[in-house]
């Protein structure tokens, strides 16, 4: 089989395969979108669900170069991989990139980590790649390293660097000024989101997916280098639009704690916008290295609904509803449980430090908020996406500050990349089986603090099952013991029983 990387560093050309070898592509560059059996299309039977990323058997995004060497390795197949190494930096050497990143840092308090610069150089090398690193790894300090090596060398003269949302915009852009901090490199960042004003002579530039998606397409033209910042945003659409329009940045990578698993389309689809994954850093080895918190994980099985709603649930489930009807009837049950409400706004007023309470939906959210503020004495705030950054960012100070602070957050807002160093406690009040989202929300704990050797987790699970049928939640829960035994985080189960509708 013979590739050819084009021209114009997008695609690879198929200039040659066997019909075998070429079907085997077809197979292995096809994945399935998630939850495809519930598409509209699937179900009226005008789509198989499937996407494909190989067009015409003959064109493969570029970023999956790697993807097409391990499909060939694999199934024995003899491949030329021509022009590959030319979106590879071939000057830069690993000694001296390591020497510039000690010299630059050499009177700083701050001291790039030996992983850290590693992670930088394999980057700056590779050009177009992902990089796995846990919570309290430094993806910031090692987008910093690239930026500031791009900058100094001229190897880009425009830097776009896009997160998720407004705080790590104001974040990122802080944590810059800190790490030049004799202001060795000359960076002007512009930040972008709503309301903004537009500066003129900056060289990075630090904006939402939300805000960067409505710009036109001649506006991307300027960028050199484009970095993604927790990255597996990034299936959404309005990432990958971005990134299509950057047609002239030769490098393109992305970082994030929790890129999508082999084998999925998520990852596929990453791989193809950028490159592949080049570093992986675990929780498990900052824990050993001593360089994150450890990790309690305390589930909370709670038995409260009346045998009667019970078999209602099974009864729906095996006969008259689908599967994702019956999943919104148990949530819909259990946040409006008078019981369930009194006993984990309990738990979360009498448990010792700061804690931060996740949930999914609003309603939901702001009982907890009004109970703990009823019942507890612990200073307590509320976020949702409607919250203005101003104020997140105020609460997470008083976090900081405090001892006994409870922080009522939206998953979509503090779940990822929000960083608090003094957080001793996360509830888990409503339920996902996603790894991204419960990797990424206990990594907020997981920062080290004074205060704490380790944060504990505190899922709270909803058993509304019978002897023969688990019901959905309990179903998510087992999914998340999952992850936790991959992740290797310490968790116990402990089984309570009361009355949920007083």
């Amino acid at each position: 089989m013979e590739l050819s990387l084009t021209e114009n560093k997008q695609l690879l050309r198929i200039d040659s395969a066997t019909e075998m070898e070429l079907e085997q592509l077809n197979i292995s560059l096809n994945r399935r979108i998630e939850s495809w059996r519930f598409n509209p299309l699937v179900k009226k039977g005008l789509w198989d669900g499937y996407i494909s990323y190989i067009k015409d058997d003959k064109w493969i995004p570029a970023g999956l170069w790697r993807e097409v060497m391990n499909i060939c390795k694999q199934y024995g197949y003899e491949l030329n991989l021509n022009n590959i190494t030319e979106i590879f930096d071939k000057d830069i050497n690993q000694e001296k990139f390591t020497k510039w990143s000690l010299d630059f840092f050499e009177k700083s308090e701050i001291k790039p980590r030996d992983y850290q610069i590693e992670a930088a150089f394999n980057i700056l090398k590779f050009k177009r790649c992902l990089s796995e690193l846990a919570t309290s790894a430094g993806k910031t300090l090692i987008s910093f390293l690239t930026v500031a090596y791009l900058l100094e060398k001229e190897k880009a003269k425009k830097i776009l660097f896009i997160v998720p949302n407004v705080s790590l915009v104001v974040q990122a852009s802080e944590d810059f000024l800190d790490y030049n901090y004799r202001n060795a490199i000359d960076i002007k960042v512009q930040q972008i989101y709503s309301g903004q004003k537009i500066r003129q002579g900056r060289n990075v530039v630090i904006g939402t997916y939300q805000s960067l998606v409505k710009k036109e397409k001649a506006y991307f033209e300027q960028f050199d280098a484009v970095i993604i910042d927790e990255t597996h945003k990034a299936k959404s659409h309005s990432i990958k639009t971005i990134l299509q329009k950057c047609v002239n940045a030769s490098y393109r990578y992305g970082l994030s704690g929790t890129i999508p698993k082999e084998g999925s389309l998520d990852r596929l689809t990453l791989m193809a916008y950028t490159g592949p994954v080049i570093t992986e850093i675990s929780a498990n080895f900052l824990q050993n290295e001593g360089y994150i918190a450890n990790c309690k994980v305390k589930i909370i099985k709670m038995d409260y609904a009346p045998q009667s709603t019970k078999d209602a649930f099974r009864e729906m489930s095996q006969n008259r509803y689908e599967s994702k009807d019956v999943f919104k009837f148990e949530q819909n049950y259990i946040i409006n449980s008078v019981g369930r409400l009194s006993f984990i706004t309990n738990i979360i007023s009498r448990v010792k430090g700061n804690s931060l309470v996740l949930f999914h939906r609003i309603e939901h959210g702001k009982k907890i908020y009004n109970k703990l503020r009823q019942d507890g004495d612990k200073i307590v705030y509320y976020v949702d996406g409607g919250t203005d950054k101003d104020i997140r960012e105020e609460y997470k100070k008083k976090m900081e500050l405090g001892d006994q602070v409870v922080i009522v957050a939206s998953y979509g807002t503090f779940s990822t990349g929000i960083s608090i160093k003094k957080i001793h406690n996360i509830f888990f009040t409503e339920s996902f089986k996603s790894e991204v989202i419960i990797r990424q929300s206990i990594g907020r704990g997981l920062r080290q603090h004074s205060s704490k050797d380790s944060v504990n987790i505190i899922d709270f699970v909803d058993d509304l099952s019978s002897p023969d049928w688990d019901n959905y939640l309990i179903r998510h829960s087992k999914a998340r013991i999952k992850i936790y035994k991959e992740q290797k985080f310490k968790y116990d189960v402990k089984n309570v029983q009361f009355e949920g509708d007083i």
